[in-house]
């Protein structure tokens, strides 16, 4: 009886929210997504049905809420937007709570942007989300770009993408440095074989944080979990490029006390340029950094003035890396002598390993050939790849901790697990590696803490998609907790159980009928509910 009376008050919530709400839930083709842009609201989802859309995505004054935001969606790898000449295959101009996710872009190399915040007029767009967009074929010429922003953009996530073979990743900021890319949080994506960077985020001037609200304050953007890899299909010359280059904030007023957290990524190879460069106030951590060329010149890790900004505040500690490059491994140069730079329990293993850090401690260091000394297996098949420690080796006196505690993961590994200050490098452990294997391919999802982002409407550790569903319903679970997922129709019948998961699962909604579907997801103690819609096939 309790039981009956709980799902009778349940569903007469979601009846009543569904018919007072005014939110909608519209399923589009490729032949009518475009009737429907121009009059969403607060809360809606567009859900575009798989197909091939010859049109663009053109996105203005689409302006959800905190937690209410507009979702535009797809059916993954099924829908599919084709690149046109005349303009970027998605455009955003004055936009906001949006969440954009599950498309496949192809650029069919066309002289045209994937992803466009624009740089027109007093244009603006904050607390976008881009996630599982699937973006190829943009690489026509250098500055052919994934995801770009033009105009002043703040609080973004862009997460779980792939981007491969683009003319440059991500190209955040303008380049003159007069519209800041601020509060962002880049996380689990996967950007390969671009022209020129995999990602650039532009340096900011001095008095652009005070044109919007949402840039006028002092705050931080993080680069984690991502992996960034390089070919022989990089410019060279003047035209080489790091695969990630994040430039300097402003050295006055709003945004001069921000800085970036890189951590947790997986930077390979770089033919031409440096893996990394960057400059102002930085922390780089538990970052893995492996490259088997040696371009002339350049550094693998490379701490520089970019831009008429010298590098500040700088914490670079419990790195491993493996590159060939022999003009350096780690290097500082021409830092601010008014800020400390510092440089701990790292593993290095690269001519010239560390240079011009006057503060370093207990880092392990030597040649690139001797790397199989260290870890488990330094090879460069990256299928045979492991830089874990071997037992007894990348370990030491304990490092001093206290000037790391306020960092978001000073207290983890690249596997996510506790750190051993006793260790240096990457990793905290030995011999056996139970975490990702390094390979080209996006990262599992880590349990972690809610992101810098103030809103939380897309800080969620489920995700479900599509919402409405058509055929398959996929649930990913971006926790190290198992939960077990119950369906239920409006009869209070149970139509589908999970049982205990702790990854992704499909769920086939295909023999379902139409209608409204009661998902009951529970963690521990925690009870949550989602309503799941079953539309047409």
């Amino acid at each position: 009886m309790k039981q009956t009376l709980f799902f009778l008050m349940l569903f007469t919530w979601f009846l009543f929210a569904i018919n007072t709400t005014k939110a909608n839930l519209i399923s589009a083709s490729s032949e009518n997504y475009t009737s429907y842009l121009y009059t969403r609201v607060e809360g809606d989802t567009l859900y575009l049905a798989p197909g091939n859309y010859t049109n663009n995505l053109t996105l203005k004054n689409l302006n959800g809420t905190s937690d209410k935001p507009i979702v535009i969606t797809g059916n993954g790898n099924g829908t599919v937007f084709q690149g046109q000449s005349c303009c970027n295959t998605i455009s955003i101009t004055q936009c906001s709570y949006l969440i954009i996710k599950s498309l496949k872009l192809d650029g069919l190399n066309q002289e045209v942007d994937a992803v466009k915040a624009e740089g027109t007029a007093g244009n603006w767009a904050h607390h976008i989300t881009l996630e599982h967009l699937n973006i190829v074929n943009y690489g026509a010429s250098q500055q052919n770009v994934g995801i770009s922003t033009k105009c002043s953009a703040w609080d973004w996530i862009i997460r779980k993408n792939i981007i491969i073979g683009a003319g440059t990743g991500m190209y955040l900021g303008n380049s003159d440095g007069s519209k800041p890319f601020v509060n962002g949080v880049i996380e689990y994506n996967y950007v390969a074989n671009t022209v020129g960077y995999n990602i650039e985020i532009k340096h900011q001037l001095n008095g652009v944080r005070d044109d919007f609200a949402g840039t006028a304050l002092n705050g931080k953007t993080i680069i984690r979990h991502n992996v960034f890899t390089k070919n022989e299909s990089s410019s060279t010359g003047g035209s080489a490029r790091p695969n990630l280059l994040v430039g300097g904030f402003p050295l006055t007023g709003w945004g001069s006390n921000d800085y970036y957290e890189i951590y947790g990524n997986f930077f390979y190879n770089n033919p031409v340029e440096a893996l990394f460069q960057g400059t102002g106030n930085l922390m780089l951590y538990n970052n893995i950094f492996v490259n088997h060329f040696n371009p002339s010149g350049f550094r693998a890790v490379y701490i520089t003035p970019q831009n008429g900004v010298n590098p500040q505040d700088v914490k670079v500690f419990h790195n491993t890396i493996w590159a060939k490059n022999s003009s350096g491994g780690i290097r500082l140069y021409n830092h601010n002598p008014n800020y400390h730079q510092y440089c701990y329990g790292n593993a290095v293993f690269s001519p010239l390993p560390i240079t011009n850090f006057s503060d370093t401690l207990h880092n392990i260091t030597d040649s690139y050939s001797n790397a199989k000394n260290y870890i488990l297996s330094a090879d460069t098949d990256i299928s045979k790849l492991d830089l874990y420690p071997l037992s007894g080796i990348l370990t030491g006196t304990i490092t001093p901790n206290k000037l790391f505690t306020n960092i978001t993961l000073w207290d983890k590994d690249f596997n996510g697990d506790s750190y051993d200050w006793s260790y240096r490098g990457a990793y905290s452990g030995s011999s056996i590696n139970r975490g990702w294997h390094l390979q080209l391919d996006t990262m599992p999802t880590q349990s972690e803490p809610i992101s810098s982002v103030n809103s939380l409407f897309h800080q969620s550790n489920i995700e479900i998609y599509p919402n409405p569903v058509r055929t398959t319903l996929y649930v990913d679970i971006n926790d190290i907790i198992p939960v077990e997922i119950d369906i239920y129709n409006l009869l209070g019948e149970k139509v589908i159980s999970s049982g205990l998961i702790v990854s992704q699962i499909s769920i086939d909604f295909s023999e379902k009928p139409n209608g409204i579907y009661i998902m009951i997801i529970k963690k521990k103690e925690i009870v949550n509910t989602k309503k799941i819609i079953k539309v047409e096939d």
